[in-house]
């Protein structure tokens, strides 16, 4: 027995094997589970609850704040993973620094936060609060904010003193407030015009406070809320953001920038306990493999195919043999030998499995990510393991409509079909939009399709939100040709030629942070 027939034998022995000697069961990692979050965390029972239950406070602030949200728990629970040190972080995104203490990624196979929970520059709730605002405005109001808006408001938010007596926002971070004092400010145009990824690295972290103070400024005064709330709608209608802001409060640029640098004692807002009581948390322990595995499938799950890693690969195998017939070691495996390596290894892994449970949603969906991905690899099959992987993903939807990266996958499956994309791609393109707003891959796919659809007026409106966002790299540059005019083949080369940067870094910590007045 030759070829994946011999690795789909070899794959359901394991299986039996792993039957008779089943994987440790200590519990290495946990997880908490709120209606909202899953937070992940190296069984350190209370720290993961904890964070479960501070987020889902915080959220329940942000809804009280923002009464036009609504209390609608999400179709999909955002996951949290809650790692040691910047050696796990990297597990996750190899190119992250010792300066980063935590990020956020929203793509077509997973949504998830990352933070550390060993001393960073800003603290811990600082970064995942920032992370969590910037989710929470993408999934709930969605539009074509300015950068120093998104950036700001998230900034503002972050800050949030959670406690059980209450929520204190409003409040600043001891890093951002010594730049603000002992380091020269970018020109206030540059702020208003120009986003984060426009700046040059070793400054951003001034323009992040900034944003703050501006922010704060604005919703400090309920007069100055409603001119930025007037700014905000010119910009989005195509006003020149300096020219916007100005004609919104009456003061010119120098005026405004006076009017921060003297801006001293802060407003503070206390949200009564946003919740009747504490949030209901559920522990589960995970098995023994979770430690070795869980972060790698995040890795994979945003891994480029043009960019194989064979190290990364060579480690899974290793590792994944000394799991035999675990679940989780298998199937992070699969997805590694349809990310870099054997494609044939993958799917007899998938194949076994499905033979097994046929119902079972994940492994649906791995298996059609699967043929997709071996699509992207080998063009000369390209056809054919789309419509491969059509079926198999047709198979999970009617298991489970509501999760957005069966429907993406589904409707890239359908593209390369003559008549894309047809009045029902759209359809499945729009609902995977709805699902979930902050995934911006499924606005740029939709806004393509919009296009060749003629329906360019409602594409402008899907599209600006991404453009503008203000992290940069390839999904914006995408988006902006789109607008431009450009095919979706043309802004795809034009977005491969941006670089991916994996977040702002924070400059090192300073010795004696300078505190505004209260």
């Amino acid at each position: 027995m030759t070829g994946p027939r011999r690795l789909i034998g070899m794959a359901c022995a394991i299986a039996v094997v792993s039957f008779l000697h089943p994987a440790a069961a200590r519990a290495a990692w946990i997880k908490a589970e709120t209606d909202r979050f899953i937070v992940y965390g190296d069984g350190r029972d209370k720290a993961v609850r904890n964070l479960a239950e501070r987020l889902t406070i915080f959220d329940a602030t942000l809804r009280i704040l923002n009464p036009a949200v609504g209390q609608g728990v999400p179709q999909r629970k955002l996951e949290v993973y809650l790692v040691a040190d910047g050696r796990e972080l990297r597990r996750v995104e190899p190119r992250l620094d010792d300066r980063i203490g935590g990020f956020y990624r929203a793509a077509p196979q997973a949504t998830f936060a990352v933070v550390r929970s060993s001393d960073s520059v800003m603290g811990a709730d600082d970064v995942l609060f920032h992370e969590y605002a910037h989710h929470f405005m993408l999934e709930n109001f969605p539009a074509a904010y300015p950068g120093w808006f998104i950036e700001g408001w998230a900034e503002y938010f972050m800050t949030a003193e959670v406690t059980w007596k209450g929520v204190k926002v409003g409040g600043y971070n001891e890093n951002r407030a010594y730049w603000l004092f002992h380091a020269p400010w970018l020109p206030l145009e540059t702020v208003l015009s120009k986003s984060p990824s426009e700046i040059e690295p070793a400054k951003r972290h001034i323009y992040y406070g900034q944003a703050w103070l501006l922010m704060h400024y604005m919703r400090g005064d309920p007069a100055r809320v409603a001119q930025i709330n007037k700014a905000t709608r010119a910009i989005a209608a195509g006003e020149p953001p300096v020219k916007a802001m100005q004609e919104a409060t009456g003061l010119t640029i120098l005026e405004l920038t006076k009017a921060l640098r003297g801006y001293r004692r802060l407003p503070m807002l206390m949200v009564k306990p946003p919740m009747e009581g504490p949030p209901q948390v559920t522990i589960t322990p995970l098995p023994a493999t979770a430690e070795a595995f869980l972060l790698d499938n995040l890795r994979l799950a945003t891994a480029s195919v043009a960019q194989p890693d064979a190290a990364l690969l060579a480690d899974i195998r290793t590792r994944a043999a000394r799991y035999p017939g675990d679940r989780l070691a298998e199937l992070t495996l699969a997805r590694a030998e349809f990310n870099f390596g054997d494609t044939a290894a993958g799917e007899a892994i998938a194949q076994c499995r499905l033979k097994e449970a046929p119902g079972d949603v994940e492994l649906l969906y791995l298996a059609g990510m699967g043929q997709i991905l071996a699509a992207e690899r080998a063009p000369d099959t390209h056809v054919e393991r789309l419509r491969a992987a059509r079926k198999l993903l047709g198979k999970a939807y009617a298991l489970d409509q509501d999760d957005y990266r069966i429907l993406l996958a589904y409707a890239y499956s359908r593209s390369a079909e003559p008549a894309y994309p047809t009045e029902n791609d759209l359809n499945v393109l729009l609902e995977a939009r709805a699902l979930a707003p902050s995934v911006q891959m499924a606005s740029v796919w939709a806004g393509a399709a919009l296009i060749k659809r003629d329906r360019r007026d409602q594409a402008v409106g899907m599209l600006s939100g991404v453009a503008n966002n203000p992290h940069g790299g390839p999904l914006p540059a995408q988006a902006r040709a789109l607008l431009a005019g450009k095919s979706m083949a043309e802004a795809s080369r034009i977005a491969a030629a941006e670089p991916d940067e994996p977040g702002p870094g924070e400059p090192e910590k300073p010795p004696a942070p300078a505190k505004p007045a209260k």
